[in-house]
């Protein structure tokens, strides 16, 4: 027998140490009874759970990301975003602030969202500009009632100016080059054919039609400013401060009816027109 198992309580102090050292088992549960739950303890600053939001965070917008975008990686549409918002919205600048303020940015900033989202509908700001354009033609008088082919004519072009009265800006489109709305040939078409069935052949009714659709555009260029005009305006100072010994017909003219500003020639645009359509006709 050796020397320490010789020695009397060794063993059992022994033993003591090594139930003290392990791990005390949880103690068991009555048949029926919920187990005991440990308290959750808050993670310690400094710990690795930081690292593992980050992580979670990242894998959330990688997420985001990919659910923006379709098979192949090609960038789906932003949700609400339409061909149909971004041309009113591209309209709604103009209306407000002019057309030189139309750029891809300002619309994005009306619709919220940024300008590379806008390309997906329009493909640069000229197409936009001819959508603007598309839009307000939908709204040009086709049937119209008349007597007959000339009166049809005249109260076409009449209810067309008045109509794009209140569009003067769209003008501003239309010189900058060749540029017409597909929406509005039915307004062409019907005026064509009124042409035609007043007597003019083909050959001329397209002539006498442009000569009637320039008369209208001059008048809105003239008389209906984007802007209305300070009061009294230049125009109007020139033409009272109009030197009579100088320029004797105006002087005449301004002694007998005075300075007619805009808004005050309320039906000099029918009369003109009609005059000139009966001359067109009458030529042949």
């Amino acid at each position: 027998m050796s020397e320490e198992t010789s020695r009397p309580g060794a063993g059992g102090r022994e033993a003591d140490a090594v139930r003290e050292a392990a791990p005390q088992a949880a103690p068991a549960t009555a048949p029926g009874s919920a187990p005991e739950t440990a308290p959750e303890v808050p993670p310690r600053a400094g710990s690795g759970t930081a690292p593992a939001a980050a992580a979670q965070g990242a894998a959330e917008v990688a997420g985001q990301v990919a659910g923006e975008r379709g098979r192949y990686g090609r960038k789906r549409p932003r949700p609400g975003l339409t061909t149909a918002g971004v041309v009113a919205a591209g309209r709604r600048v103009i209306e407000r602030d002019g057309i030189d303020a139309l750029t891809m940015r300002a619309v994005a900033t009306e619709l919220g969202t940024a300008p590379a989202s806008l390309y997906r509908h329009v493909t640069d700001r000229e197409a936009l500009l001819l959508a603007v354009l598309e839009e307000i033609a939908e709204g040009l008088p086709v049937g119209v009632a008349g007597a007959g082919p000339e009166a049809r004519l005249l109260r076409r072009l009449v209810d067309a100016h008045d109509y794009m009265a209140g569009h003067a800006w769209v003008l501003h489109i239309l010189i900058r080059g060749e540029l017409v709305a597909e929406n509005a040939l039915p307004f062409n078409d019907a005026c064509l054919a009124d042409l035609m069935a007043a007597g003019l052949p083909p050959g001329r009714a397209m002539p006498a039609f442009r000569s009637c659709w320039q008369l209208v555009l001059g008048e809105l260029l003239s008389e209906h400013p984007v802007s209305p005009p300070r009061e009294p305006s230049q125009r109007r100072a020139a033409y009272e401060g109009a030197d009579a010994t100088r320029l004797p017909a105006l002087g005449r003219v301004l002694a007998e009816t005075g300075y007619v500003g805009v808004g005050e020639r309320c039906g000099e645009l029918e009369v003109a027109l009609g005059a000139l359509i009966a001359g067109l006709v009458r030529r042949g």
